[in-house]
């Protein structure tokens, strides 16, 4: 709702969306002033969603081609309000007293930044009550920092990923629910230098012309975020950014059932793996979920067990009542490498893992240290680029050189997919089990067969030869078939969802998954 000659839109403060009586007459709504010949007052009839992110007001409206426009503004109540954040952004002006430290993280410096501001406006304008300094001082602090641009994006738990495809274009992100979003906003060229800077100084990696891309994790206040970066040669035309923006509460399996990527069976499957601790490659596209899934995944495992991660940037979740050790190596953007992923895999025949979490393999030589490790009889789960299990086979025999014998001690493959690019709709497309046989004592790879597909869904003839049966046979039965079952009908009956550890340590509990029965007492 707005009222144009005040300059001032006013909208449902508790979930952004519209009420049909006016704020003066129901309680929930909020104001926000801006201005009286803003732009935004132009087509109200196509917004779609608008809602509170912090200090801002996020507003999405339609837009031709599949994509959907996104403005932003800063919640403030008056026209001084408003001069007073364009006033104490500028850098000219002096806040604070104190001396940078070099070893100061993003988010310790804009901490700082937004008390010394708030202190300034207190000083200022005391009669401003708390709340509104505290929202002025955290958008001014932002606006004062390379990336204040983007900080209301970034801060959205909405948002998937941010794109800069080179300096001067308009910014674009995926949304959880409105899929792919424009905006008006850009980095030009001479804020170029202190983005690289940035991402040196929390990196404490090279980016310059030598090494000229560069793969790291970086918090920003409650956003966990992973920059992948590129600068000319590389990227002629100049900086290239992708943003990866973690969820502050990572999807569990229950709401990726929940949300269509799997189906029950399938979340039934995947469990029961897990919880068996196969060897499990999740592969996909870009940006098809394959980190989203592994991390529901390995929330599912027993609270005893002892996990080890090994990844170039953190993607995983920290579980406190879990055994965790994580280990971070170099990016293979990184030439001047001291901490390979490949070694660090090795050397984890030696730190005792019940199961190994490696994150991305993307190298030939990831994928001999991933098998090596496998052969001498680690456990693992990990994701890889592919568009089906079949060409991840070709890629892993072909491309990387890894023998038959070895891929037989993979046993399940699950292929992720995004029917639509720019979509936020993923699912699980594929599960495949890794079909193998003993030969004159030696193993041998038989193919692949073929667990679920979301076209068919689930497959009930289960190979003799496939991961599950042989698992269940070196286990001393003679089928898996009636423990998974019963965990189909436990998940169908929703009794754990969400939390699906409840119901791997009940597996555990029967003696072994292979044993589980879902009698309730």
């Amino acid at each position: 709702m707005a009222e144009t000659e005040r300059g001032i839109l006013h909208f449902c403060g508790s979930n952004g969306l519209r009420q049909s009586e006016p704020s003066w007459r129901t309680e929930g709504w909020e104001s926000v002033f801006v201005g009286t010949i803003s732009h935004l007052f132009e087509g109200l009839d196509e917004i779609l969603a608008l809602y509170k992110v912090g200090p801002y007001l996020s507003m999405f409206k339609q837009s031709e081609y599949s994509q959907t426009k996104y403005i932003t503004i800063p919640i403030v109540r008056t026209s001084l309000e408003h001069s007073l954040i364009d006033e104490l952004s500028q850098k000219s002006v002096q806040i604070g007293d104190r001396s940078l430290s070099l070893r100061e993280s993003i988010t310790q410096k804009l901490k700082q930044d937004s008390e010394d501001i708030l202190k300034h406006i207190m000083s200022l304008l005391p009669e401003i009550n708390e709340t509104t300094r505290a929202n002025l001082s955290e958008i001014i602090a932002h606006r004062r920092s390379v990336l204040g641009s983007i900080m209301p994006i970034i801060l959205d738990d909405f948002v998937e990923e941010i794109y800069l495809d080179r300096p001067g274009v308009p910014i674009y992100f995926d949304h959880q629910k409105y899929g792919r979003c424009v905006t008006t906003i850009t980095f030009q060229e001479y804020e170029v230098p202190k983005i690289v800077t940035l991402i040196r100084a929390e990196s404490n990696l090279h980016l310059d012309r030598s090494n000229p891309s560069l793969k790291m994790d970086l918090q920003i206040q409650n956003a966990s975020l992973r920059f992948s970066a590129s600068i000319p040669p590389l990227s002629p035309d100049g900086l290239h950014l992708e943003i990866r923006r973690a969820r502050n509460r990572p999807f569990s399996v229950g709401d990726l059932v929940e949300n269509g990527t799997m189906t029950p069976e399938v979340a039934a499957i995947l469990l029961f793996a897990v919880s068996c601790r196969f060897n499990i490659t999740v592969t996909g596209g870009p940006g098809t979920g394959k980190t989203t899934l592994l991390n529901a995944l390995d929330m599912t495992t027993p609270t005893w067990w002892r996990k080890i991660y090994i990844e170039d940037a953190i993607e995983s979740r920290d579980q406190r009542k879990h055994h965790q050790v994580r280990f971070r190596v170099d990016p293979m953007d990184e030439q001047l490498m001291k901490f390979s992923k490949s070694d660090e895999i090795i050397k984890c025949l030696h730190r005792s893992p019940d199961y190994l979490i490696l994150g991305e393999i993307q190298t030939a030589e990831h994928s001999k240290a991933l098998f090596q490790a496998i052969t001498a009889g680690l456990r693992t789960i990990q994701t890889c680029h592919s568009g089906s299990a079949s060409s991840l086979i070709s890629r892993w025999k072909l491309g990387h050189d890894i023998k038959d014998d070895n891929l037989a001690l993979m046993d399940v493959i699950v292929t992720l997919e995004r029917p639509r690019p720019g979509e936020s709709k993923r699912r699980v497309s594929e599960i495949i089990e890794i079909r193998r046989k003993v030969v004159d004592g030696l193993l041998e790879f038989s193919g692949l067969n073929v667990v679920y597909d979301s076209n068919q869904g689930v497959n009930d003839n289960w190979a003799h030869d496939g991961a599950f049966m042989v698992s269940a046979k070196d286990f001393g039965i003679e089928s898996h078939v009636p423990a998974l079952k019963n965990l189909i009908d436990e998940i169908r009956h929703n009794t754990y969802l969400p939390n699906f550890e409840i119901l791997s340590e009940k597996m555990w509990s029967c003696g072994h998954p292979m044993m589980y029965n879902n009698q309730r007492t």
